[in-house]
């Protein structure tokens, strides 16, 4: 959630080389976009973590004929799947996460967003500090965590999260950028096994989650679809909507927001009331920038809403994590 506030002062304090072409693309919307500094902030302290980390994860023997058989089926390759990942390294990239929001803060800068776990009380009574505590305790299971993640089980961890006293939205968004690089491993395996496969939905074939959001890439204007999650890209129909399947050109509407209209617009179906973003990228976007570009057009969003449209949000759902490797 965020939330409106006036005029009230952040900054972040980075250690980040200004070369880092995350960084540079952040500070340029800080610069252009002063609505986003306080969300560009955060993103310049993460994303740079979550690009280069190095998580141990399992090859996960696929054939081709099987991956053309699940997605024939409508399912993700991911799906059904026994995953393995090093739990103990994911929960020290939570920790590292959790520690590099802790160094959001204040100065005379204006901006309009406020953090959800952002307060003027002191950083140990933060909700992102009670989290960084819990994993640093390992009073938070870890392992239990990642399996309903993975299951896009978010009511499962209620208890867990009430008896703790964590912000459940936070934890969230911190465990899935802490599962990205695994992802991210696995979709660059799976890249091959999908190609020339018929896929037209707006969910990831590899993870299952939801497009972040489309690209018209090269002189052909193709339209790729692409996940803000394993960053996998796939093509979609150009007259169609990705979410319903309508093809009716009289209620699929194009919206662009002032002079971007050759950069950026929306797909918004007037039959499900659903909507993607869509920017214009001659080459594919780097997966680590993905969140980036998300961050860029969310303009959109706020367009889309105001006229009715919602996005279709769901978190990936593939399988579930052995304890350990």
């Amino acid at each position: 959630m965020i939330n409106t506030v006036s005029k009230m002062p952040l900054y972040l304090t980075m250690t980040s080389a200004v070369h880092d072409p995350i960084v540079l693309r952040l500070r340029e919307l800080r610069h252009q976009r002063p609505e986003l500094i306080e969300l560009a902030c955060v993103y310049e302290a993460i994303l740079p973590i979550v690009r280069d980390a190095d998580l141990p994860v399992s090859e996960i023997p696929l054939s081709r004929e099987q991956a053309l058989e699940k997605m024939a089926n409508g399912l993700p390759l991911l799906s059904g799947v026994d995953l393995a990942v090093d739990v103990d390294a994911v929960r020290q990239l939570m920790i590292k996460l959790a520690g590099a929001m802790e160094n959001v803060r204040g100065n005379d800068q204006p901006f309009m967003f406020r953090l959800p776990w952002f307060s003027s009380a002191p950083a140990s009574d933060s909700a992102v500090h009670r989290i960084r505590r819990s994993l640093e305790q390992n009073t938070l299971n870890v392992g239990e965590l990642l399996v309903h993640t993975a299951g896009g089980d978010d009511s499962a961890i209620r208890s867990e999260v009430s008896r703790l006293d964590l912000d459940r939205d936070l934890l969230r968004t911190i465990t899935q950028h802490a599962l990205k690089p695994a992802l991210r491993v696995w979709s660059r395996q799976f890249a091959s096994l999908g190609a020339g496969a018929t896929w037209t939905k707006d969910l990831c074939f590899v993870c299952g989650a939801n497009a972040a959001l489309a690209e018209l890439q090269g002189n052909d204007q193709e339209k790729h679809a692409r996940c803000g999650s394993c960053g996998s890209d796939w093509t979609l129909p150009r007259l169609q909507c990705a979410l319903c399947g309508n093809t009716d050109y009289r209620t699929v509407t194009h919206v662009y927001a002032g002079d971007k209209r050759e950069r950026m617009h929306l797909e918004a179906c007037d039959k499900c009331r659903g909507y993607l973003k869509v920017i214009a990228a001659f080459s594919p976007t780097p997966a680590e920038m993905l969140a980036v570009e998300d961050l860029a057009t969310l303009h959109l969003d706020y367009i889309a809403q105001e006229r009715g449209y919602r996005a279709k949000l769901r978190p990936p759902s593939y399988s579930t994590f052995p304890i350990g490797q």
